[in-house]
Formats: C-alpha cells, sequence, structure tokens
C-alpha cells in the first residue's frame, strides 16, 4: 500500500473499547487521517485525542453506508464486537455480530476502500495445548469463537470477490491501562490494592498476555503494510498464571498472601495458550516491544495513578 501512510484515511470501529481507542490512537499519533466510530456518545478513551469521532450503530445499514461514502476511507480497521464477556459470549448477539461484519465488509466495499482488517479472536481455534500457528485447523468451542471464525470467513470472501484486501488478526490476550476491570489483570491489580488476596485457580495454566500499545502497533502495521490473510497478534510468550499474579502482588501488596487453587479449574480450562506470531513478524516487520514485566509496572502505576485521582477528587 506504500509508505506514506500520512496520505491516507482509516476508519476505525469499536473505537471507544480497549483495543479499538488504542488502534485509533496510534494511527492518528502516525499521521493517519483517522476517522472512529463506536456505539457511546462521547468515549471517554479517546478523550483529549483530537480525533474526529462518529457516534455509529453498526446493525442500521443506512447510517454505515452513508459514513464510509462520507469519510471514504482507505483502511476499514474492525475491532467492534458485542458481547465479549460473561453469558453474552453465548447468546443470540454473536450472530448479530457476524451480520453487522459482513454489512461493513460491504460498505466498505462500495465506498472505494481498499483494505479491511478484522480483529478476531484465539477462540477461533478452540482449546489449545501449547502454541498454535495459523495453520492450525480451527475448530471453535465456544458460539463466540464460532462467530468470530464465521466473520472472517464471509468478509474474507466478499473482499476478495471485490479485489480488496482482507486481513484478519486472531488477538489472544491483551492488557494495559485502560482495561476493562473484570478482566484478570486489572481484577487482580484492584483486589490487592484493596488488601485482598483473591481467590485463585492453582494458576498452573500459561497464558500469552500482549500490552495493548503492542496490539495497537501490530493492527496499524498490519492495516498499512501489503499484509494479506490471517494472523495471530500475541506476544508470541507465555507466563503461568500463578507467576503473573506474583508480580502484579509484588507490585502492588508486598507481602500479601496469595493462596492458590481456592478455585479449581473449570471443565473447559485452557491449560496453555500461545501464539506463533512468525507470519505477522514476516508480512510487516511488527514485534512486541513491552516485556511482560514492564508491562505490569505501567499497568499498575497507571491504575495507583487513577486511584489518586478519584481520591483527590
Amino acid at each position: 500500500m506504500g509508505s506514506d501512510i500520512s496520505s491516507r484515511t482509516m476508519l476505525v470501529t469499536g473505537a471507544g473499547g480497549f483495543v479499538g481507542a488504542a488502534v485509533a490512537r496510534a494511527a492518528h499519533a502516525a499521521g493517519v487521517n483517522v476517522h472512529a466510530t463506536g456505539r457511546a456518545v462521547s468515549p471517554d478513551r479517546l478523550s483529549g485525542s483530537g480525533i474526529r469521532y462518529h457516534p455509529l450503530d453498526l446493525d442500521d445499514d443506512t447510517t454505515v453506508d452513508a459514513l464510509l461514502l462520507v469519510t471514504r476511507p482507505d483502511i476499514v480497521v474492525h475491532t467492534a464486537w458485542a458481547g465479549v464477556s460473561g453469558a453474552a459470549r453465548a447468546s443470540d448477539v454473536q450472530s448479530a455480530n457476524i451480520t453487522a461484519t459482513c454489512r461493513l465488509a460491504d460498505a466498505a466495499i462500495r465506498s472505494g476502500a481498499r483494505k479491511f482488517v478484522g480483529v478476531g479472536s484465539q477462540a477461533e481455534y478452540g482449546p489449545l495445548d501449547g502454541p498454535v500457528a495459523e495453520t492450525h485447523v480451527p475448530m471453535p468451542s465456544t458460539l463466540y469463537g464460532a462467530a468470530k471464525l464465521s466473520a472472517c470467513h464471509l468478509a474474507r470472501q466478499r473482499c476478495e470477490a471485490a479485489g480488496v484486501d482482507f486481513a484478519w488478526l486472531r488477538l489472544f490476550a491483551t492488557y494495559g491501562p485502560g482495561d476493562n476491570p473484570n478482566w484478570l489483570i486489572p481484577s487482580l491489580i484492584a483486589q490487592m490494592a484493596a488488601g485482598v488476596a483473591p481467590k485463585m485457580t492453582p494458576g498452573t495454566q500459561k497464558w500469552d498476555y500482549l500490552y495493548n500499545d503492542d496490539t495497537a502497533a501490530g493492527i496499524l502495521a498490519t492495516a498499512t503494510s501489503d499484509a494479506r490473510g490471517i494472523f495471530n497478534l500475541a506476544s508470541g510468550g507465555s507466563a503461568r498464571v500463578r507467576d503473573i499474579a506474583a508480580m502484579i502482588r509484588d507490585r502492588v501488596a508486598p507481602g500479601l498472601e496469595l493462596n492458590f487453587g481456592e478455585v479449581p479449574f473449570g471443565p473447559t480450562q485452557i491449560m496453555h495458550m500461545e501464539g506463533d506470531i512468525a507470519a505477522l513478524r514476516s508480512a510487516t516487520g511488527w514485534s512486541p516491544k513491552v516485556g511482560l514485566a514492564e508491562g505490569l509496572d505501567r499497568t499498575v502505576a497507571a491504575y495507583s495513578s487513577s486511584e489518586a485521582r478519584k481520591a483527590v477528587a
């Protein structure tokens, strides 16, 4: 797609979310002409960014078409997805996500976009046990994973038939300042900061966590390069959950006793989730920059600063 990204226009969906906001900010900082969209009227995560934001309901064909025809993006980055946690992962909203993705791809094609980038999930693979590459046959075991996989295939078919470049990033796990509080790392930070020892499993499962700035950089690199196809977006390594918890404890509440094993593993517990990132590295030159220790330092510091501001207020 060329090297001068400052001449490009990018539309980012889900820009009020953790990943979407980071992508919009990274693209804006790189000089891309960014149009951000989301359901919120004015998302906190984009406050003060100077990024043009358009409230948008992806379920509304008319407004989706109208916005893309007005903004005429060269690149569409689709991070929006409803029902990413809890019971909603097994609800009918997942089918609606497939339709919304196809609707967006069709609108992108009609508006003249040259590339469509979607953010998928490691859940597309199904149960994992060790490092997984893109050659692994997807066998999703959840409705959420099946919907992501379906959206990928249907949007890809549309784009390829229209001559529009297509890339899909299977995101493993991301973390960092501003993460949703119910996810593991921010939840552990908040509980330990309150002097509470969280109830935990044995913690011997190994998970792949990618710092959110690196997540955004990987998506931006994919969007602005010639990369096409399906790629894993991960750190390329993994750490035991009990070790992550201990690292957080040492930063937040030194001396706090952690009692692993109070919660048993569930019947579908994944014991080793790790993404092989060789393909994305080769296609884009991207690689993670922030290691787990540094990422936790930054995340804890941001949480402490936020709590201090709340106390003053």
